[in-house]
């Protein structure tokens, strides 16, 4: 799989939409940890609560991974079912 420069956008724009990723799973993890250490609290029951919703923050986190990376699977085959099209019409 290739970065390519050109096509769907200018190179600032792909970075932009693969640079969140990392900023994505980040995110979902933190809330886990956030929404399972105020549950503990809440409950008193340390440590479970915080385990289980920091396992559904990742879960989380890697669903919208595989979806980018689905994404960017069916963006290429498109664009290669695009060019072998042009490529047999010339």
């Amino acid at each position: 799989m290739k970065l390519k420069l050109t096509g769907s956008g200018t190179w600032f724009q792909q970075a932009m939409k693969y640079g969140t990723v990392g900023l994505e799973m980040g995110i979902c993890t933190f809330l886990g940890i956030l929404i399972g250490s105020y549950l503990d609290r809440h409950f008193h029951t340390t440590p479970w609560m915080t385990l289980l919703f920091t396992f559904f923050g990742l879960v989380a986190a890697f669903k919208s991974l595989f979806t980018l990376a689905r994404r960017v699977i069916r963006e290429e085959e498109n664009q290669q079912n695009k060019n072998n099209d042009d490529s047999q019409q010339k």
